[in-house]
């Protein structure tokens, strides 16, 4: 099971949409590099609904950001 989730924004609402999951999560995400966001599922932050939050932000939100697949 993977311990990180990795967001890449693909324009500025992109950025939108993970600064306000940000903000509504309390994760904070490592630099992943090119613009890539890495938040830690580890402990209880695993357990944050991450589909159902961000379709609360925008329900387009795959249209603005790519999911990086885990290594």
């Amino acid at each position: 099971m993977a311990t990180t989730i990795t967001f890449i924004p693909q324009d500025d609402e992109g950025e939108r949409i993970l600064d306000e999951f940000e903000q509504q999560t309390s994760l904070e995400p490592e630099d992943g590099g090119d613009a890539a966001r890495i938040y830690p599922l580890e402990g209880d932050d695993h357990r944050i609904e991450i589909i159902e939050t961000l379709d609360g932000i925008d329900a387009a939100w795959n249209e603005h950001l790519a999911l990086e697949s885990p290594a």
